[in-house]
């Protein structure tokens, strides 16, 4: 048996054979899904910070309602051209805004989710969704001028 040995002068080397192929486990988080995370946690604290609040969500639908109704009185001036319609329908707009405000503080009801808000509509004993609040913004359904119509033709 032959026995190696080692001195001073000798010198060893070492050849590294790598695979190229081969991939190692990245240790900790992308930069990339952090940024990704950074972003959802940005867009979650701007839709918390400029959601509705129930007030603007209110007078938003009033407003709706207010124009939806002036433009059914401006309707019925055209048909009556004379001076009872003018006064009727004056009388007609100042009631109607009263009747207006006080449905919509009775019968409208705003859930918050914090990053958005709902607004639903109590009407014949059903709660309907008639609008969504988010980023500082009230959306209101597209179809609510054929509910409105449909709502004053059914009490006509």
């Amino acid at each position: 048996m032959e026995v190696l040995k080692f001195t001073k002068s000798t010198k060893i080397r070492f050849n590294m054979v790598s695979n190229s192929n081969q991939t190692y486990p990245k240790k900790g988080a992308s930069s990339s899904g952090l940024f990704v995370l950074f972003f959802i946690v940005l867009v979650c604290l701007g839709a918390f910070a400029t959601n509705p609040t129930s007030v603007e969500h209110k007078l938003i639908l009033k407003d709706k309602m207010r124009e939806y109704l002036n433009t059914e009185i401006d309707k019925m001036q055209l048909e009556n051209d004379n001076k009872f319609a003018a006064l009727g329908a004056s009388l007609g707009a100042a009631f109607g805004g009263i009747i207006v405000d006080k449905f919509i503080d009775e019968n409208v009801v705003v859930d918050d989710y914090y990053l958005f808000s709902i607004t639903n509509v109590r009407w014949e004993g059903k709660i309907k969704m008639v609008g969504v609040g988010i980023f500082g913004k009230v959306i209101l359904h597209p179809d609510i001028d054929k509910k409105l119509k449909e709502g004053l033709t059914k009490n006509k």
